[in-house]
């Protein structure tokens, strides 16, 4: 009787923590990873709108990498969770995150239904000031932005952020989000409203040539 029972209580302990494990890895994640090392300084002074209006230079050099590494992007990730269906989760893992006195901004960008929409994270003065926002691009480039939940960990390296869909077009079930790419910046004025800005460094994190990366919403 007992060699009966015995397999029997393993089989009813397998099922019961196979779904417990399974629950917590994510469905339906479109994640990409980026190369390392590959962050340019490139001075460039920039509009509010986002229109360049100077680029005095790009570069690569391997000896900048050891004092940009807070800006290089590892991976990226846009998903959905089946309990939270009225929100997309986004995140970015860096090669090893620090805040910085200057101003750093990390953002994915992707487009649906003809408007670019972003979602992004701006630190400056050391993590003194860290604010979080999601949003739309208009006509003239111009961002228009709302705060939304983001969150930083600095011992893994990753920003998250938790947005709303009505704030980013109110995507529905079978929509997709195209030309999903993300960016950091190092910039100089610490001012989001500055009319011009002086950029300083560099990542990104685009699609192969040809290539457009997708997401399609879930719920």
């Amino acid at each position: 009787m007992k060699k009966i029972i015995v397999p029997c209580i393993c089989l009813m302990l397998v099922m019961t923590i196979t779904p417990l494990v399974t629950s917590e890895e994510i469905e339906n994640e479109f994640e990409k990873k980026d190369f390392k090392f590959d962050v340019f300084h490139s001075i460039r002074f920039v509009r509010k709108n986002g229109k360049i209006l100077t680029a005095i230079f790009q570069s690569w050099n391997p000896l900048w990498q050891i004092f940009l590494k807070h800006l290089d992007i590892v991976s990226f990730s846009i998903f959905e969770d089946t309990n939270d269906q009225e929100f997309l989760h986004a995140k970015m893992k860096i090669r090893d995150f620090r805040y910085s006195e200057r101003r750093t901004c990390y953002a994915i960008y992707w487009t649906h239904d003809g408007t670019r929409y972003f979602v992004g994270t701006n630190t400056h003065t050391e993590g003194e000031n860290v604010s979080s926002t999601a949003g739309y691009f208009g006509e003239d480039n111009t961002a228009h932005s709302t705060p939304v939940n983001g969150e930083i960990n600095e011992e893994g390296s990753t920003l998250t952020w938790v947005i709303p869909k009505d704030i980013i077009g109110n995507p529905e079930a079978g929509d997709q989000l195209v030309e999903i790419h993300a960016n950091t910046y190092l910039i100089y004025q610490k001012d989001c409203e500055a009319r011009i800005k002086l950029y300083l460094a560099n990542d990104r994190a685009n699609p192969p040539r040809n290539e457009c990366y997708t997401y399609v919403i879930q719920y």
